[in-house]
Parts: structure tokens; C-alpha cells; sequence
């Protein structure tokens, strides 16, 4: 069936509105292991998710085909659903006539490259690993995937848009050992061009993650100033992104909620979600509900601004959609498009200069068993180094930070200069954080 049979379809059936969400997406995946090719897979994947309005509420389903009898099965399902609904929240689907930011589309080029210079990369990255340190033992995770797909949203309403995504992603994975102690780093890479994989960043980063941990010793309990390196931040503040979002301050889920112009952090902190962020690997000029998005602050200079919102959540609280109604598995949820922090002045060097003893903490490890996102507290297992007399120091592991969201974004002394420069969903550069209590022997 087309598209517009499948709407066709459904109206027939009552459906006073109805929206298509489909996904193609294609995935070939590489694994190279002790200097052959272990695998090499390639699939598909189409998905069809349907929502539509019946007797005024909004029923869902889905389905991976477009057979007929498949789609008046998932029609049916949606009808029913609908009965069972008790919910008095008000949705929509969208179909007024707006502009969309123009946006140049941005395809991976992995095609233009052969299979063998593939496979020869992930050869070179698992020998080249293993011979730049004797403690590296053994290349437990040596994987390239390519990936490419499209976003078709058709609905009722005169709404036909697609949007396409590629992306290429490299990960490596190392084993250490010294004096009888084992250690793990992994890395990995995101890239739209297979010509900007950085072999030689891959292994410098895998190896310094993997021999960190080897022979690391213990801190001493306390509150200490603390680094967090920059991908422990983006872990951390990503982990944290749900409290900006009008579906967890509809459920009351947030302590944000009521704070709207009101300062939350420090001077410092803005975060902006920038939907066509010139560095992001996926811009979008619209949302999942066919909603156009916006770059906008979310927190400026400390002062939060408001919730991202869908067409749901925005109505619910009165006020203007923000273009953040992205799905999640067949719910709508607002969230982020592009995330990121503004970036400071400082090196990583700098950072450290000026603690007598303090704390940089590169690793985190079973980060949302840590987590209570509503009331804005961690408590997570991490490891990384002591700072001492403004330089990095001995490895330490095995403790944990503690603290609260709001009170870790309300002393941030220094914001560094190194936001990636590939950003996908959140970046945040490394802070130093005035204080935060660490737990170890």
C-alpha cells in the first residue's frame, strides 16, 4: 500500500486524523578480530508507526510492512486502543502552513570508499594499538559501521516531509594488564566523512584509557575540586537533559518546574539546543510531529528560559511549541535536537592550575544506577587522576562522586575551550567544579 492508501484507509475507518512516521534505515557493520574479519553484516530496517485522533483521542500503533492486511491489523489495534484510553490530555497532529529552515543535506560518503580500505583500516587500528604499548595485551572490540536512512512524516493535514541521516562510526577496544592488574578503555569515533577518521586519535585515546587504570591507586575521602574531563561531563549533563523537558514537568518530574525566568545556575553556564548546529552530524529543520525547530537557549547566563516542548506538553502548559517532539519507541517526548554547553577560555592544563589537590575524573561507570534525575543527585563509581600542584598526577579508582545537578552547576569556576568538534545530541566542554565529595578509602 502507498502512504496515502494507508490514510485513505484509516479515515474510512473514523479516524478523524491520521499521521504516518516511517524509518528506512541501512546498516553494514565490520568486525575485525587478531588480524582477520570476523564478520561483516549488513540489514535493513523499516519501521511504519501510526497515530491518529478517534472520538478524540489519540490512538497508536505499528508495524515493518506495508501489507495490507498488516495495516488494517495495526488501524484496527489503533482504533481499539483508543476505547481503552483514559487519559483527558489533549494532542493534535500538526498541519498548519509554515516555513522550515532550508537546510543542506549532509551524506556520508562511505560509499565512495571499497570494502577492502575498510577492512584495512580496522586491520591497521588493532595492530598499530598492540604494538604502541607493551601493557596493551589484546583488541577486544575492533568495529566499523556505516549508517544511512530516511524520516518520511505524511499526515491528514497536507503534511509530507522527509529528512535523511548518514554517519559513519569506528570503536575500539583495548585489554591492559600490569603486575597481575586489568584494565579496559574503549573509544570510538562519529564521522559523516570516512576520510576524517583520525587512526592515530583512536589509538592515543584507546591506549591512554587503557593503561590509566593499570596500577591506579585510591583516594583519600573527601570534597575535593574536580575536573570532570569533557566526555564525562556531556555523560553527566546528558543523563540530566530529561529536567528541561515539558513531558517530566507535565508529570511533575522536575525540580525546574515554576522556575521559568528564574536563575537556576551559575553566571556562566548557558546551554543552547541548536537544531542546525553548523557541527552537529544530524540537523534537523523539523521535529518528529512535523513541527518546524528553532535554536533557542535553554539556560542563559545561569537564568532558565523554559522547557523544550512538543505540541502536547506546550499545550498543556500554554505556551508555544518549541519543536522538540521527538519519538520515543511510539510516544512523543520532548527533547533535545543539539545540546551543548557554550565553551570557556581554558585548556585542560589550565583548568588544573591554581589546586594544591584535587580530582580529574575521566571515567564513569553504571551512570543512571547512580542517578535520581528528580531530585538532581548522583552517586557514581568513577576513576581519573589526582591533581596535585596544578598538574595531573597518579591514576586513582575506584570511588565515587557525589553531588547535585544544581549545586554542580551553580559552582563551575571554569568552562574549557574543547567542546568536540563533532557534536551529536549533547557536548559539554570540561569543568572544573568548585567542589564535590568523593568516596574512597
Amino acid at each position: 500500500m502507498t502512504y496515502q492508501d494507508i490514510i485513505n484507509l484509516g479515515l474510512k475507518k473514523g479516524i478523524s486524523e491520521i499521521e504516518l512516521y516511517a524509518k528506512t534505515s541501512t546498516d553494514k557493520t565490520l568486525k575485525v578480530f587478531n588480524g582477520s574479519l570476523e564478520s561483516y553484516n549488513a540489514k535493513e530496517l523499516y519501521s511504519l508507526s501510526i497515530r491518529g485522533l478517534y472520538n478524540g483521542k489519540m490512538g497508536y500503533a505499528s508495524c515493518e510492512s506495508l501489507n495490507e492486511n498488516v495495516i488494517n491489523e495495526a488501524l484496527d489495534k489503533l482504533i481499539t486502543s483508543c476505547g481503552l484510553l483514559t487519559s483527558t490530555e489533549v494532542e493534535e497532529i500538526f498541519g498548519e502552513k509554515v516555513e522550515y529552515e532550508k537546510l543542506e543535506e549532509v551524506f556520508s560518503d562511505a560509499t565512495l570508499y571499497p570494502l577492502s580500505e575498510k577492512i584495512e583500516l580496522l586491520k591497521s587500528l588493532e595492530q598499530e594499538t598492540l604494538a604502541s604499548d607493551e601493557r596493551i595485551k589484546k583488541i577486544g572490540y575492533c568495529q566499523y559501521v556505516e549508517t544511512e536512512g530516511k524520516v518520511e512524516i505524511i499526515n491528514s493535514k497536507g503534511i509530507n516531509l522527509h529528512r535523511n541521516f548518514s554517519y559513519i562510526v569506528v570503536v575500539l577496544g583495548a585489554l591492559g594488564m600490569e603486575n597481575g592488574q586489568t584494565n579496559v578503555g574503549y573509544v570510538h569515533q562519529i564521522e559523516t566523512s570516512f576520510k576524517n577518521i583520525n587512526k592515530e586519535k583512536l589509538i592515543k585515546d584507546v591506549v591512554e584509557k587503557t593503561v590509566s587504570g593499570l596500577c591506579a591507586g585510591s583516594v583519600k575521602t573527601g570534597e575535593y575540586p574536580v575536573v570532570l574531563e569533557q566526555e564525562v561531563a556531556t555523560d553527566l549533563i546528558q543523563a540530566f537533559s530529561s529536567l528541561f523537558s515539558g513531558y517530566a514537568a507535565m508529570k511533575n518530574m522536575t525540580m525546574l518546574n515554576g522556575k521559568k525566568g528564574e536563575k537556576v545556575f551559575g553566571d556562566n553556564i548557558t546551554l543552547i539546543d541548536d537544531p542546525f548546529c553548523e557541527t552537529s552530524l544530524i540537523k534537523v529543520a523539523f521535529d518528529d510531529e512535523a513541527y518546524p525547530c528553532k535554536k533557542r537557549n535553554v539556560v542563559e547566563n545561569g537564568v532558565f528560559t523554559g522547557f523544550y516542548h512538543s505540541l502536547k506538553t506546550a499545550k498543556f502548559f500554554n505556551e508555544a511549541p518549541t519543536g522538540n517532539g521527538f519519538r520515543s519507541g511510539n510516544q512523543i517526548i520532548p527533547s533535545p535536537t543539539n545540546l551543548y554547553m557554550l565553551p570557556g577560555e581554558y585548556s585542560k592544563e589550565q583548568l588544573f592550575e591554581g589546586i594544591s589537590e584535587g580530582v580529574l575524573i575521566t571515567e564513569v561507570g553504571g551512570l543512571h544506577a547512580g542517578l535520581n534525575v528528580v531530585a538532581g543527585t548522583f552517586n557514581i563509581q568513577s576513576s581519573g587522576y589526582m591533581i596535585r600542584d596544578g598538574k595531573k598526577a597518579e591514576p586513582v579508582t575506584l570511588f565515587v562522586v557525589s553531588g547535585n545537578f544544581f549545586d554542580m552547576l551553580n559552582n563551575v569556576e571554569k568552562i574549557g575551550n574543547d567542546l568536540p568538534e563533532k557534536i551529536n545530541d549533547v557536548a559539554i566542554p570540561s569543568l572544573l567544579v568548585k567542589g564535590l565529595m568523593i568516596s574512597g578509602k
